[in-house]
């Protein structure tokens, strides 16, 4: 189904550059302070050009486009960047750290045919906001390239391309390098002619699902269409009908999704006041005091299958448990045409049937709501003052990602956050035959 092939990628000289002070995060997550910080640790920090920043007196002849298509024509020619000779896939070890627990998952980047939605090649998950689509189509638009990749997953249940990325990871890396974060990278350039053969093999049946980056992808989409638009005549096999991906197996044992908790300030006393008696409308509720063992039965809860929601910060320094009471009476409030994978998700009872009716809030009012990936501090932002409480959601599980895409639904907004998030500096993808 998906074509994937390999391309020639645009990579860091790893003779001159440390790789570990180049790489940056993709652009939506970068914040101020981390900024300064990758500007500071290299005058070659990918940051240039993945999340070149606005200036006043910026015009349409020098702006943070510009600016960024400048750097990077300067990189590749003082070398600093360099493209490779010959298409390849490139295999990618990534080793974190997280709650404890040391895990590595595994990427593949290739280059993936764009697709649009309903052919059901390519399956999103996710909604999508317009305004980051504006902003990634102008800067495809202006270098001609993929900055940092999509993150796509697959199935892989007899281990066709796992047995065939085994027999890769045996061989020397190409590039390997650590960050001072803890995080550690291996990077496998695989152009030889037979396993290259074999990889697309393994693709060729098999649809990609999008686990993060559906603005990158709906923004190449969409540069891809204004070209043809233009230029019927573009051929079909030319690079700007592909992105750059890195491709994951769905049971990778590294594959990490946290949940996205919501945070809640500025509503009215009186309606801080009636919300747990609204709550028990539709919800069982149990309590529990964050003392001794609690997070312990806490987690166990978090692993079952039924919805089950907490909220932190209403009755003290208690954690309330929530579990649907009256299912057609939830099922009621949740707009239609959607499935019931969707219409059981805690961030969609979350979404529809606390905040938005029994609270009568906007669900994306990101002015009133705010979102964290971590459950100590959601709590402790809540503890501080700067929230009224939170709620605190269980992970969504790979599985419930492909039921969703395979029925072509979308689950709400900041629904699920891989982490880590792949690091853009690694691998370019130019848009030039």
């Amino acid at each position: 189904m998906a074509d994937i092939r390999p391309f020639q990628a645009i990579r860091y000289n790893t003779a001159t550059e440390d790789m570990a002070a180049v790489i940056c995060p993709p652009y939506d997550v970068i914040s101020p302070k981390q900024e300064l910080e990758l500007l500071a640790s290299s005058p070659h920090n990918y940051i240039r050009i993945e999340f070149s920043k606005t200036l006043a007196n910026d015009d349409d002849n020098c702006n943070r486009y510009t600016r960024t298509r400048a750097c990077l024509l300067e990189w590749l020619r003082t070398d600093v960047m360099m493209q490779d000779g010959k298409p390849a896939y490139y295999l990618h070890e990534h080793s974190f750290t997280h709650d404890g627990m040391t895990s590595v998952r595994r990427g593949l980047f290739a280059r993936v045919r764009l697709e649009e939605w309903d052919k059901m090649i390519v399956r999103p998950h996710e909604q999508t906001l317009a305004g980051p689509k504006r902003d990634r189509i102008k800067l495809i638009a202006t270098l001609e390239a993929n900055t940092s990749p999509v993150f796509g997953l697959y199935q892989d249940p007899g281990r066709y391309i796992g047995s065939l990325l085994d027999q890769v990871a045996g061989w020397p890396a190409t590039v390997e390098f650590s960050s001072e974060s803890g995080e550690s990278h291996r990077l496998w350039v695989i152009e030889d002619a037979e396993a290259v053969a074999a990889l697309e093999r393994g693709f060729a049946e098999m649809p990609v699902y999008i686990a993060d980056g559906h603005h990158r992808y709906e923004s190449a989409l969409a540069y891809r269409n204004e070209r043809y638009a233009q230029d019927p005549n573009i051929p079909r096999d030319a690079a700007l009908n592909f992105i750059m991906m890195s491709l994951t197996d769905m049971a990778d044992p590294g594959l990490l999704i946290l949940p996205t908790h919501r945070l809640i300030k500025g509503l009215p006393k009186h309606q801080l006041f009636i919300l747990p008696e609204r709550l028990e409308e539709f919800f069982t509720v149990e309590r529990f005091s964050l003392s001794g063992d609690a997070w312990r039965q806490i987690k166990t809860l978090m692993t079952e299958d039924s919805s089950r929601f907490f909220i932190y910060g209403l009755n003290g320094g208690e954690l309330l448990s929530l579990t649907v009471k009256d299912k057609a009476k939830v099922e009621d409030l949740m707009p239609s045409g959607h499935t019931a994978t969707y219409r059981g998700m805690d961030v969609s009872v979350v979404d529809h049937v606390v905040l938005e009716d029994i609270l009568g809030m906007n669900a994306m009012d990101e002015e009133r709501i705010a979102y964290d990936h971590d459950r100590d501090s959601a709590i402790s932002r809540v503890k501080s003052g700067e929230f009224q409480f939170a709620f605190i959601l269980k992970p969504v599980r790979p599985e419930t990602i492909q039921a969703i895409s395979d029925a072509r639904d979308r689950m709400p907004r900041k629904s699920t956050y891989f982490y880590p998030k792949i690091p853009s500096g690694i691998v370019m993808y130019r848009l030039r035959d």
